[in-house]
């Protein structure tokens, strides 16, 4: 009698170590992520034209938007687990330079207002350093490398970021 419970239990065991690894190797495939597409995300540092000055580096993330309605904000965690804000700005990618653009600007960019952002708009998100705003509970504490935003009355969305290349620096006259 006992053998038969040690042997159905053992089968069970093994039914469900399967069932469970089955499901975990369907949820790593990357689904299709509604909302935007991430085109690309780097850090960059800019040097100053003046001596004076102190270079400034900073992440940026280039996506295309793709949801009907706007967003209304973003949010950058980053690996340090601080909570940064995001400038959103309309990114144009520079096909002709002119002499005067320094070597290494790949977009420019234009203020935009959430409502302005349409389906298929090119945005360029920018975590603002300064500023200090609580972490709402319901983002996870192990969160990090990752873009959160809202989109009306949806509640936090979350994309994380698996890399962050490194472009050359920018070079002020």
């Amino acid at each position: 009698m006992k053998l038969k419970y040690f042997l159905f239990f053992l089968v069970l065991g093994f039914t469900v170590a399967a069932n469970a690894q089955h499901k975990k190797a369907k949820a790593s495939k990357k689904k299709a992520f509604p909302y935007f597409t991430l085109v690309e995300a780097y850090t960059q540092r800019t040097l100053p034209g003046i001596p004076s000055q102190l270079p400034t580096t900073g992440e940026h993330f280039v996506i295309v938007w793709k949801w009907a309605k706007f967003p209304e904000t973003f949010f950058w965690r980053p690996e340090d687990g601080g909570w940064l804000p995001c400038k959103m700005l309309k990114a144009h990618k520079v096909t002709e330079r002119t002499p005067n653009m320094p070597e290494g600007l790949d977009y420019t960019t234009t203020h935009v207002k959430g409502d302005d952002i349409h389906e298929g708009d090119t945005l360029e998100l920018t975590p603002v350093i300064r500023g200090r705003f609580p972490i709402p509970a319901e983002i996870p504490k192990n969160a990090k490398n990752t873009l959160f935003f809202k989109t009306g009355k949806s509640g936090w969305l979350s994309y994380p970021i698996d890399s962050i290349a490194r472009k050359q620096d920018i070079v002020n006259p």
